[in-house]
């Protein structure tokens, strides 16, 4: 070591550095000592950062993620042109030292005494080391340790000469030459601008192949750029690639690294670019955009993948994830097409038209998508969006969308809680009321004197079932139904079932302006309450599921660059609903296909479904429904709150507008191909407990 400190002294900051001969000469070799032994002796190797990838179910790519467009390969991956294009060109001594070459600093200090122009020493390894010290500083977003780490003039530049010696007779002395050589080309900068790190991104980036696959003249324009990534970029300056490739040619020609006939035809080559642009983000998602915004949201949201959103985001960015999703590429494509037929994008009445199906029991999305097109930022009107209609504001969402009578299944599920059943008759007859009458117990009430009408302001009948009422959507029947039940308790079961405000506020939070609780007001039995759409698809698979909820979830698994499990949030699949209430529930909404409000949207496959209209100023309707197999909720509104349709006259969306209008028609559309799609659609079952009889039809309810 002492000998190499004074070596060092002597010829590295010489040649590497061309300080004059009389200053090297001044210090001593003490000094130089003194100076070598307080340096790092050990390189602070950190995982290199890598580009992560998001898969379909199917594992079929829909995005990369990357701060540094990098996939790391083991050197048996990598052609053997250009692992000797790469030793030619950069230290062709390299199996010759321990990290240091004496040989090659007396060379180049002979050369830089002598001539104007100036020869580097530093070795393959050097060159290794000063690139692990630059991208740590970089990733600490360090500017003055990546200058340092670069820096080549002065007391400085004799420093960082120092340390790199130093640190690579360790590296030697910790990794095999093969290991050495394989660290390096993945380190490397191939590209300056677009920003391609590691071999194998740079092989996929200038031809669309892997490293294993690069010939002699393809792996000398690689190795010929690490001198100036920027100034030998191909795509930028083909001309200059083109000259410094023959370069690296012609010294591989003159080790004997390629025979005459192979120099002679890689020269006559032109550089043959095919190019692959990497993008970077879900804006290359395609109609998987929205679905791919949410994972990454629920990524950077959730602790599971670090302490804090900017680890998070690390992870995601640098940590080379393999993220295989839960969408199924087929459903996702027959709900697109579903959307943009009833609802194209770009539709002048400005109309969002969502889908959303969740698997019950599970909790996986299978399908996510919107009539718009996926945009990181706001552009185009009523055509390009950031914001996510079917999920929260946490997840890039909207604050959600009220539900209207897709709420009065949670109704239902209170009224067969508390003993009452789906025969139980109840009074349909419109008239108020009282504030009086409503009934809270365990938490705050707020009662107030409500008149609710029918779809359509029809009357219902004088007396029905709570099956007719649910088959027909009647409303002033709900509200009897509501009347007679603990409001409080009609909201616990919502949130059991995995309900909460589109803003992801609590239901039992109070309303800034209005200084009450919305799910506790008497219309809420109408569903004045917003919430997102993959809560309420979520929320009606408890009932498809035999009363379990499960969160949702977008991600089946992730495994990081060595390919080990990365653990993922549990989806806490859990007892919700009492297994024969469930089972009830989904049994009345199964019979809005016999004569009700869905009668008209069979799928060719037992489901249960409920329609639900806003009032028309509103102008929210819905259509949620399920088999046993997966659950979907279709939204159309507007995506800035309310609208009232009938005062629009330009696009699709116009005039009077009810759950079974478009959500309805999108969801039938959608929902019959699926079914052919995710096979095992069984039987929802008949009712338990309490024999049902079947009612009479009765006059369906345009809800």
């Amino acid at each position: 070591m002492q000998f190499i400190a004074v070596s060092v002294v002597a010829g590295i900051v010489g040649a590497g550095l061309a300080i004059p001969s009389v200053g090297v000469a001044s210090i001593g070799a003490n000094n130089a000592l003194q100076v070598f032994n307080a340096l790092p002796a050990q390189l602070d190797e950190r995982p290199l950062a890598e580009q992560s990838r998001m898969l379909d179910a199917d594992g079929k790519q829909i995005a990369s993620f990357y701060w540094l467009n990098r996939k790391e390969v083991p050197l048996d991956k990598i052609s053997k042109p250009m692992q000797d294009a790469t030793i030619a060109i950069e230290d062709y001594r390299f199996f010759d030292h321990g990290g240091v070459d004496f040989q090659g600093i007396g060379r180049a200090l002979v050369h830089n005494l002598v001539s104007s122009s100036k020869q580097g020493g530093s070795t393959l390894t050097q060159q290794y080391v000063k690139n692990v010290l630059a991208e740590n500083a970089h990733a600490d977003a360090d500017k003055e340790g990546v200058e340092a780490a670069k820096e080549a003039s002065g007391m400085a530049g004799y420093a960082r000469k120092l340390r790199e010696a130093k640190l690579a007779v360790a590296v030697e002395k910790k990794y095999e030459k093969g290991e050495i050589l394989n660290r390096y080309m993945n380190i490397n900068n191939y590209s300056g601008s677009p920003n391609v790190y590691g071999v194998e991104a740079a092989a996929q980036h200038y031809w669309s192949i892997p490293a294993s696959k690069l010939n002699h003249a393809q792996a000398a324009t690689l190795a010929g750029i690490v001198k100036n990534p920027s100034a030998f970029n191909p795509e930028r300056f083909p001309e200059n690639a083109l000259e410094r490739r023959n370069v690296v040619l012609s010294r591989m020609h003159q080790l004997g690294k390629i025979s005459d006939k192979e120099y002679e035809d890689a020269k006559k080559t032109d550089l043959d670019l095919k190019i692959t642009k990497t993008s970077n983000g879900c804006m290359g998602a395609g109609d998987m955009g929205f679905f791919c915004d949410y994972v990454q949201a629920y990524i950077e949201n959730n602790k599971a993948f670090g302490e804090t959103k900017e680890e998070r985001r690390d992870l995601l960015q640098r940590g080379g994830l393999t993220i295989q999703t839960t969408i199924n590429p087929k459903l996702q494509k027959a709900a697109f097409s579903s959307v943009k037929k009833r609802v194209p994008v770009g539709d002048p009445s400005g109309a969002g038209h969502s889908v959303v199906t969740v698997e019950p029991g599970t909790g996986k999305v299978l399908a996510m998508t919107q009539n718009r097109n996926y945009s990181v930022t706001e552009g185009k009107k009523n055509t390009d969006t950031a914001i996510n209609f079917n999920v929260q504001k946490a997840y890039n969402g909207a604050s959600g969308f009220q539900v209207g009578s897709t709420w009065k299944p949670f109704v239902l599920a209170e009224w067969l809680k508390e003993g009452k059943s789906l025969n139980t008759s109840v009074s349909a007859a419109k008239r108020t009321f009282p504030a009086n009458s409503w009934k809270y117990r365990g938490c705050k009430g707020y009662g107030s004197n409500w008149s609710p009408n029918n779809a359509g302001d029809s009357k219902g009948n004088e007396q029905m079932t709570a099956l007719a009422a649910t088959k027909n959507s009647v409303n002033t029947a709900y509200a009897s139904m509501a009347n007679q039940l603990n409001m409080c308790g009609i909201m616990k079961t919502a949130e059991s079932l995995g309900i909460k405000y589109g803003n992801g506020q609590s239901l039992e939070t109070v309303h800034e302006q209005l200084g009450v609780v919305e799910a506790l007001l008497p219309s809420s039995v109408l569903g004045i309450v917003q919430v997102a759409p993959i809560d309420m698809a979520n929320a009606y698979s408890v009932f498809a599921a035999g009363g379990i909820l499960c969160t949702p979830t977008p991600i089946e698994s992730i495994k990081d660059g060595n390919g080990k499990k990365v653990k993922i949030p549990d989806p806490d699949c859990h007892r919700a609903l009492d297994k024969d209430v469930a089972q009830n529930v989904s049994y009345a909404l199964s019979q809005t296909f016999n004569g009700g409000t869905t009668s008209r949207l069979k799928i060719g496959a037992p489901a249960g479904a409920k329609t639900g209209t806003t009032n028309f100023e509103v102008g929210s309707t819905w259509l949620a429904g399920f088999t046993s197999q997966m659950s979907t909720a279709v939204w159309t509104g507007d995506p800035n709150g309310s609208r009232d349709w009938r005062r629009n006259g330009k696009g699709v969306v116009r005039g009077r507008v009810y759950g079974a209008t478009y959500s309805g028609a999108t969801w039938q559309n959608y929902m019959s191909q699926a079914v052919k799609i995710v096979d095992s659609n069984k039987g929802l079952g008949g009712p338990v407990g309490n024999s049902v009889k079947e009612p009479e039809k009765d006059e369906e309810s345009d809800d």
